[in-house]
């Protein structure tokens, strides 16, 4: 055993040495820099150690370090190292041999052998090595921080749980610690593998060389991967390293590299890497103390682009900001450290706006212009493309500007003022970006586009191809694409200013050419060197194919085919069914007039012989349907006219006549021409008899319904045309003070009583609107106080003769006043409490009312009337409420039974609920609730009815009534309006009045005979040379009664009985042909001697204030004629008014008044002077109204009777 294990470690030792010592690869160097002449100084002895010499071994090792050590053919090294490896060896007149290790390790162990006299190191940080020295970096590098496009959006702030990618002989853990401490780190052991997982979203970062890293991307992540951050640029770049014992050799290759002018050192860099510049981390830029201090306090900066305006600012789908602009951004961030964030705007003036407001920090890019310098900074230009004008890709496409009508730019492009001065008649067309106005140009909507080359190239190569094109340049000034930024920083604007200088012009090139140049395309040899086998298989996979699709083409024709003759089959069936299972009968027939088909409603429907019927066809006279086909034979003649023919035929199915609508429908040959009709029928046979029934039961009802309406009007008329006379002269009598308070109390109650009355008896009416919706409420304000008390009033007398209680209770706490309908609610009320008091026989019957507070100005009214009656049956209680329907015990008393319908109807239509608990041989509780506003009293000027003279002057009336008792009434309330009033029977006993008399108001009755009120209306319009008011007036309350008096020419149509206020509010409106101002009332005692009237009348109050309201409306009417009379200009009238009117003022003792009366009756009998006669007379009418005045207010003050 213990030899098995001795054999086993010498094996193990032989495969080791053998491993360590596999000899280098002997590789041939390869530079195409040219040999120079450098200029160095070294010792004597220096240079005879370099005679001895001769020869100097190199080595370098896998795998490779692009750009200072490449393979690109077998055996041959070449690379930056290379080129300065032959450089060195030149200088010091040495050959070189290059010995290729397998790894760092192999070549530093080599060098420490004494295999070699130096080594190629990449290594970003100096070996740890102390057995050996190194020289100066060949050629300067830095440590980037490399990502996907990430470094314009934000500054990388040492997050959790990132993956960095590093080389296997590279930097240290503990020296990516000090940037990243929780970072982890993946090594690899090429770069290209390591920039790889980067791109391909394995890792997150990458850490090596910048040279390295810019050579790579430059050739394979372009748009892909981007450098983020510099790192570190101390103590890094590629160097030689020797063994410690050597001191010759590093002291003249350190000799050499810094006699190598920058120049040459520049030249063998740009020869490998285009792009990176190897010397910008040499020298930081010069910045100010303020502009450092700025740079330190903004890290990040907003950059506000346009991703419509490529190949400069774009956006892609994730929102990355990339182009011409974003490259330049990222050299900037490289020299200043700054971050960009992208901001989108979609046009210039959106640009200029988040700029403005601060959304953004600087514009990305933008042409100068002297108007757009006015608001922003603009920096050094970056880029100066010229202007060009791009047309339509068409030989007529205009060839410059003389050629063009209409112009598309940009707002605040630099050509603007230019193109206005040289091409006047150019029509300039604002575009909001140069897209659009690309756009444009494609939809004809102008003829050409203002842009710059490089994005005129770039649009039309990738969006406009073969569609649009550059037809020549535009003036001799170049577009200036520069940032833009805010004039309030200068320090941003400077430090850009800065940045842009230190880049180089062949820089900028570079990034023009690289998004102006088409994408680079990355061949595979391999592909390129199989061409004919790719032909073959293409071909062969193409046959291959095509013989499936065919295959697959045929095997679903024929599963179609089935399926579309399964389809078939299951249509056919379909059609039979439909067809068969139609009750209404359906048949087809032909041109000819033959039946086709048939279904089977058809043959139920006939009770003729079936087989004798198939023999027939439509134009046998024999056939039951031959009426049908002199119809469908017209169709034929006609076929543009109608598609669907439909008619009413009588016809005979064999046991009797039958009427039926039958239609036909036509149906087309493959040639467009009518080869049959699809005809059927329906039995409208009992359906007409149903009519006929129902037109005969609607003409039945529709007659009773006119009789009805007829007998309501009629009923109405009748009893309200009395009843109104009545109340009238009650009300009369209840405005007259004289009247004893004992006395007035029974008039007040019979009064209320007799309006009740006729409330009630417009129950029949309501109750006739209410079904037809003709009813309509009529809310006012109306003072709380007056809901109740006058209703109960009206029924104390019924409750009392039947030894019942009937008590109200109002709550206090009450609105002064509410919205409301009162003549409905005192119709509800009337109706509760008349059914309480009917159907009790003892105890007493409570009214109660309330309000319940709501928000706002909303209230809810409830109102109670409770009773102790004989109670309603709970199977009762259901019903109650429906038009004449009582109870057991209402069957019993005299009614209709249309109260408590009316009651819940009415108050539905009020918005509200009305609700009954009742139970029997108990009582009943009925509560109503109602919505209603409230208001606080409104106190409004209040004028007896005497004072109407004090403030208007009288009309002349003319009264029409063929009822002496309404025409007595009617004269009696406007005489004591104080109105001059003449009466007439009828309407033409009226027009014969009118035809003497100048009558400012015509009241008339509608229905007289004689004539009528109508034809006396239409008379009076057509003989009228003035204005004149007409008021019909009818007992008949119906709408559409009022509606045909108004069409017929009245002003008004007033309804019995007319109320005093109600008629004197009408009045007020009537139109005066001459207006008098009253005069301010005299004291009574200034115009007469009241001691001589108290002696006249001996000291009796009341004659003395009879004598003065006599002498008033005597003078009153003395006024009203003297005016006609005035206007008729008839002197011998108008001096016996005046005499009159003098005798008046005797009695009373007015010596003035009856002075100037005496004057003027003289003055008219001798006068021809009419003007003066008519200024004379209103002075003296003036002077007895004042009279008129002064008697009133001394009326109204003793308050013994109502002028």
């Amino acid at each position: 055993m213990p030899k098995l294990w001795i054999l086993g470690f010498v094996v193990f030792c032989l495969f080791c040495s053998t491993v360590r010592a596999e000899s280098p690869k002997l590789m041939k160097v390869f530079s195409r820099e040219a040999p120079i002449q450098l200029e160095f100084e070294l010792s004597d002895k220096d240079w005879r150690w370099l005679g001895k010499k001769q020869e100097i071994k190199v080595a370098v090792y896998a795998p490779k370090h692009p750009p200072f050590a490449l393979l690109l053919e077998p055996d041959i090294f070449e690379g930056i190292a290379a080129d300065y490896t032959l450089l060195i060896a030149h200088s010091l007149g040495l050959r070189v041999q290059v010995l290729r290790y397998p790894d760092r390790a192999a070549a530093i162990e080599g060098l420490d052998q004494g295999q070699v006299d130096m080594l190629i190191d990449y290594a970003n940080d100096i070996t740890d090595e102390t057995d050996f020295k190194a020289s100066i970096p060949f050629t300067p590098d830095a440590i980037a921080l490399v990502g996907r496009e990430e470094v314009l959006t934000a500054d990388l702030k040492k997050p959790q749980n990132i993956r960095i990618a590093l080389l296997n002989d590279s930097l240290s853990d503990e020296w990516v610690a000090k940037y990243y401490p929780q970072a982890k780190t993946v090594r690899y052991a090429s770069p290209a593998n390591a920039l790889s997982s980067v791109a391909f979203g394995n890792n997150d970062y990458f850490i090596g060389s910048f040279a390295t890293v810019s050579y790579l991307i430059e050739r394979n992540y372009d748009n892909l991967l981007s450098v983020a951050k510099i790192l570190s640029t101390e103590e890094t770049g590629p160097h030689f390293l020797f063994r410690t014992d050597e001191t010759v050799l590093p002291h003249t290759v350190n000799t050499v590299l810094a006699a190598i002018p920058t120049a040459q050192r520049k030249a063998i860099s740009h020869q490998w890497s285009s792009g990176s510049d190897l010397w910008q981390f040499q020298s930081r830029l010069a910045l100010t103390e303020r502009e450092q201090r700025w740079l330190d306090q903004h890290r990040e900066v907003r950059v506000v682009v346009n991703p419509l305006y490529a190949p400069f600012t774009m956006l892609d789908a994730n929102g990355q900001f990339y182009g011409i602009s974003a490259d330049v951004l990222r050299l900037i961030h490289l020299r200043t450290g700054l971050h960009f964030k992208a901001v989108e705007a979609d046009n210039v003036a959106e640009m200029f706006q988040k700029v403005s407001q601060n959304e953004g920090d600087l514009i990305a890019a933008m042409s100068y212009s002297d108007e757009r310098d006015q608001h922003l900074i603009f920096t050094r230009p970056y880029i100066q493309p010229p202007f060009v004008l791009i047309v339509q890709n068409s030989t007529t496409a205009p060839k410059g500007l003389s050629e063009v009508k209409s112009l598309a730019i940009t707002s605040g492009n630099a050509l603007w003022d230019w193109i206005k001065t040289e091409y006047p008649q150019i029509k300039l067309v604002k575009a909001e970006n140069a897209s659009l106005a690309m756009q444009w140009v494609k939809e004809k909507k102008v003829d050409g586009a203002v842009h710059n080359l490089i994005g005129a190239n770039y649009m039309i190569d990738r969006y406009f191809r073969h569609e649009l094109k550059i037809a020549t340049r535009i003036g001799d000034n170049l577009s200036h694409i520069s940032f833009a930024v805010q004039r309030d920083e200068p320090e941003l604007y400077s430090i850009l200013n800065k940045a842009l200088a230190d880049i180089s012009p062949r820089d900028i090139s570079l990034i023009a050419y690289k998004w102006q140049g088409a994408p680079t395309v990355k061949l595979n040899t391999w592909t390129v060197y199989r061409r004919e086998f790719y032909w073959l298989a293409g071909i062969f996979v193409a046959l291959v194919l095509i013989s499936l699709s065919w295959n697959y083409y045929l095997r679903q024709k024929m599963s179609t085919r089935k399926k579309a003759q399964l389809k078939l089959k299951e249509q056919v069936e379909f059609r039979e069914t439909l067809f068969n299972s139609m009750l209404v009968p359906v048949y087809v027939v032909d041109r000819e007039g033959n039946i086709l088909s048939r279904n089977q409603a058809w043959e139920d429907f006939f009770k003729f012989d079936q087989k004798h019927l198939d023999k027939l066809a439509l134009t046998s006279s024999l056939h039951p349907l031959a009426i049908v086909y002199s119809t469908l034979k017209e169709m034929l003649n006609d076929p543009y006219g109608s598609p669907l023919l439909r008619h009413r035929y009588t016809i005979k199915n064999g046991d009797e006549m039958s009427v039926i609508i039958h239609q036909a429908v036509p149906y087309m040959g493959i040639n467009g021409e009518i080869v049959g009709f699809i005809c059927s029928w329906q039995d409208i046979t009992e359906h007409e008899a149903l009519l006929l029934e129902l037109s005969s039961a609607r003409e039945r009802a529709e007659q009773a319904s006119r009789a009805k309406s007829t007998f309501l009007a009629t009923m109405s008329h009748e009893i309200r045309t009395p009843i109104s006379a009545i109340i009238g002269l009650l009300e009369l009598t209840v405005t007259n003070k004289t009247f004893s308070k004992n006395d007035m109390e029974a008039v007040q109650v019979a009064y209320e009583s007799a309006k009740s009355l006729m409330d009630l008896i417009g129950e029949i009416l309501d109750m006739a609107k209410i079904e037809s919706g003709e009813l309509e409420l009529a809310p006012k304000w109306t003072d709380f106080d007056e809901l109740v008390q006058p209703i109960v009033r009206v029924f104390e007398g019924l409750a009392r003769q039947k030894n019942l209680t009937l008590s109200s209770h109002i709550d206090v706490r009450h609105p002064d006043e509410i919205f409301i309908d009162p003549m409905r609610l005192h119709q509800v009320l009337s109706n509760l409490i008349s059914n309480a008091i009917k159907f009790t026989e003892h105890g007493s019957i409570e009214i109660g009312m309330k309000c319940l507070r709501k928000k706002d100005q909303h209230m809810i009214l409830e109102l109670v009337v409770s009773d102790t009656g004989v109670g309603i049956a709970e199977e009762d209680q259901g019903q109650i409420f429906t038009p004449y329907k009582q109870s057991d015990a209402g069957k019993m008393q005299v009614g209709t039974g249309l109260g408590l319908a009316i009651c819940m109807q009415l108050v539905k239509m009020m918005g509200g609920v009305i609700t009954l608990h009742s139970e029997q041989g108990k009582g009943t509780h009925i509560t109503v609730h109602l919505p209603v506003e409230h208001r606080q009293f409104q106190p409004a000027p209040v004028e007896s009815i005497t004072a109407v003279a004090d403030r208007m002057q009288p009309l002349s009336i003319l009264a029409v009534d063929d009822h002496p008792a309404n025409r007595l009434l009617l004269k009696s309330q406007l005489t004591r309006l104080g109105h001059f009033v003449m009466e007439a029977e009828n309407g033409e006993q009226a027009l014969q009045l009118w035809r003497k008399h100048n009558f400012d108001l015509v009241i008339t009755d509608c229905n007289m005979p004689v004539m009528d009120g109508m034809t006396l209306t239409h008379l009076l319009r057509q003989e009228a040379n003035r204005p004149v008011t007409i008021f019909g007036l009818t007992a008949n309350a119906q709408a559409e009664e009022r509606a045909r008096y108004l069409a017929a020419g009245m002003d008004d149509c007033l309804f019995k009985p007319l109320q005093l206020s109600q008629l004197e509010a009408l009045l007020n409106k009537v139109f005066r042909h001459v207006v008098q101002h009253k005069p301010a009332p005299k004291q009574l005692a200034s115009l007469v001697d009241l001691s001589v009237l108290r002696q006249l009348v001996n000291d009796n109050t009341v004659l003395l204030q009879q004598l003065l309201l006599m002498t008033r409306n005597e003078n009153i009417k003395d006024m009203q004629q003297a005016r006609l009379l005035l206007e008729k200009q008839d002197n011998t009238g108008l001096a016996r008014c005046f005499h009159r009117m003098a005798g008046a003022a005797q009695v009373l003792g007015a010596s003035d008044v009856e002075q100037h009366c005496r004057e003027l009756e003289s003055y008219a009998e001798n006068t021809s002077d009419f003007e003066l006669l008519y200024q004379r007379s209103s002075s003296v009418l003036e002077l007895i109204m004042q009279l008129n005045n002064a008697i009133d207010d001394f009326l109204a003050k003793e308050k013994t009777i109502d002028g």
